[in-house]
């Protein structure tokens, strides 16, 4: 389940609410396995869901609203946050400025990072300016994907190895490049913004993630027991048929080149399937 925003007032476009947000950290201990992102894939030990909490960008609200709730019921989420609001980047302020009109004191700065760190909560990365990994040349994502993990890791003194990709939506936020790229950088673990529950086979660098943000209590049950999970099998539907249409157009260019025996075997195409 991923939130991004909790507070009680002056809400943002993505901002749960603080009594709605208690309402499903209520409603989930009472009747879900509530685990960390890290668990998510492990065999079940429970007959009931098994749900992890994230929240992305790394908004100072869940330090101020979110965590005391999440101790409150005894739980604790994964924090996925872009390290350019730790340093203040004025990349990625001025995005958030126009689009989503926050300022600079509505995100965590460092010593809050420690802060959320120290209460027991997990960190992951979120790239370091929020820009969308699948517009920007390999290169640039992994600039992007590194910064932001050595940023984390030299800050919290502990190694950062999940990732949220910003934006999320398989084929249009990343493709299997960068889930390469993420992989050869010590990432083991990536969450995506697909709407459906997880199953076995389900790859680590690909967990789908629903978005929440003021679901009721019936809205949230019905999440959880899959009442959304068709426009997740379509979202993936999608994303297969957009990586099956790039790697055609591939291979007919290498056989153009006569060069298709030692692409094939080529490390990186391994890498990338």
């Amino acid at each position: 389940m991923n939130y991004h925003s909790v507070r009680s007032n002056n809400l943002l476009f993505n901002s749960t609410p603080t009594d709605v947000f208690e309402q499903h950290l209520a409603w989930l201990a009472a009747h879900c396995e509530v685990v960390d992102f890290s668990e998510v894939l492990e065999p079940i030990a429970s007959n009931r869901p098994r749900v992890a909490l994230v929240f992305d960008d790394g908004f100072l609200d869940n330090l101020q609203h979110a965590v005391p709730l999440l101790k409150k019921y005894g739980l604790r989420a994964t924090f996925f946050v872009s390290t350019g609001f730790l340093r203040r980047d004025p990349v990625i302020l001025d995005i958030f400025a126009r689009v989503f009109q926050t300022n600079a004191e509505d995100f965590l700065d460092t010593e809050a990072l420690r802060e959320l760190f120290a209460a027991g909560m997990l960190v992951g990365a979120h790239t370091h300016t929020h820009r969308n990994l699948r517009s920007l040349p390999p290169y640039e994502q992994e600039e992007e994907l590194r910064l932001s993990k050595e940023i984390l890791e030299q800050t919290l003194g502990a190694p950062v190895n999940a990732l949220a990709y910003p934006f999320g939506v398989p084929g249009k936020a990343f493709d299997l490049t960068t889930c390469s790229i993420a992989k050869r950088l010590g990432y083991t673990q990536a969450g995506t913004v697909c709407w459906r529950g997880l199953r076995p086979q389900d790859s680590p660098m690909r967990v789908p993630r629903i978005t929440v943000v003021k679901e009721s209590e019936l809205e949230l049950e019905a999440m959880v027991y899959g009442a959304l999970d068709p426009i997740g099998y379509f979202q993936e539907w999608r994303f297969a048929l957009q990586q099956r249409n790039w790697q055609r157009k591939i291979y007919a260019y290498a056989l153009l080149e006569g060069e298709y025996w030692g692409f094939a075997e080529s490390s990186w195409l391994v890498g990338m399937l």
